[in-house]
C-alpha cells in the first residue's frame, strides 16, 4: 500500500468519529429535544459508521469486489437523508418510514414518487457525480459484466488470459482502491451535509421560519 493510499484510508476512517461528533451534536441541539426526524437521522449515521469500517477493511484486505458495492449503500444514505429535505413533513415522513414504509412508495412536496431514480436525478443537479456514480457501483452490487471482467486477468489479443484464484486484488493498482475511496467519501460527504442541514435546522426553528417567510413574500 502506497503512502498516498494508506492517507486517504487513514482520512476515511476518521469519519466513524464524525458521524459521532454529529450525533452529539444532533442530539444537543434545541436543549435535547427530540423529533422523529433525529431517529432518522441516528440510524442514517449509525449505518454510516458501520459501512466505514467495513469498506475500509476490505480496502486493506484489497478485496474489491467486497468493497465497491458498499459505496452503493453509503450513497443510498445520502439519497434517503435527501428525500427528507424535499417533502412537506419530514417528521411525518420519517414516521412513515420508521414504521417499514418504503421511501420508494412516498411522494415529495411535488407529488413524484420518490424511486431511488427519481432521487437520483434530483440530487444529481445539486451534486453532478451522484447519477454516473449511482449507475457504476450498481454494476457491482448487481452480477453484471464488470464481475466477469474482474474474474480474469491479462487478456491478450488471441483471446487467453489467466484466472486469479484469490479474492484480493493484488494485481490491481493502487490508483483503483483511491478513487473507490474518493468516492465514498463523496457520498459520505453529501450525507453529512444535509445531516448538518437539519441540526441547524433543528437548532434554529424560528430564525429558519423567519427565512421561509421572507422567502415567501419574495
Amino acid at each position: 500500500m502506497n503512502e498516498e493510499l494508506a492517507k486517504k484510508l487513514e482520512d476515511l476512517r476518521g469519519g466513524v468519529s464524525i458521524c459521532e461528533d454529529m450525533l452529539k451534536k444532533m442530539l444537543e441541539a434545541y436543549n435535547g429535544a427530540i423529533y422523529p426526524l433525529d431517529l432518522y437521522a441516528i440510524g442514517m449515521l449509525h449505518r454510516s459508521q458501520a459501512l466505514i469500517d467495513g469498506f475500509c477493511d476490505l480496502v486493506e484486505d484489497r478485496n474489491l469486489l467486497c468493497a465497491a458495492p458498499l459505496i452503493r449503500l453509503q450513497l443510498d444514505n445520502a439519497l434517503r437523508f435527501y428525500a427528507s429535505f424535499i417533502v412537506d413533513k419530514p417528521h411525518e415522513f420519517a414516521e412513515q418510514v420508521s414504521g417499514g414504509m418504503p421511501v420508494r412508495n412516498l411522494k415529495d412536496k411535488e407529488n413524484n414518487k420518490m424511486t431511488d431514480a427519481y432521487l437520483v436525478k434530483k440530487l444529481s443537479m445539486e451534486h453532478s457525480f451522484v447519477e454516473p456514480l449511482y449507475e457504476q457501483t450498481c454494476r457491482f452490487v448487481h452480477f453484471s459484466n464488470t464481475h466477469i471482467y474482474y474474474s480474469m486477468r491479462d487478456i491478450k489479443k488471441d483471446g487467453t488470459f489467466t484466472i486469479p484464484f484469490s479474492v484480493k486484488d493484488i494485481d490491481d493498482k493502487d490508483e483503483i482502491f483511491i478513487q473507490a475511496i474518493d468516492a465514498f467519501k463523496s457520498a459520505t460527504n453529501v450525507l453529512l451535509k444535509y445531516v448538518e442541514g437539519w441540526i441547524i435546522t433543528k437548532d434554529n426553528p424560528e430564525e429558519v421560519e423567519k427565512l421561509a417567510n421572507e422567502l415567501l413574500k419574495k
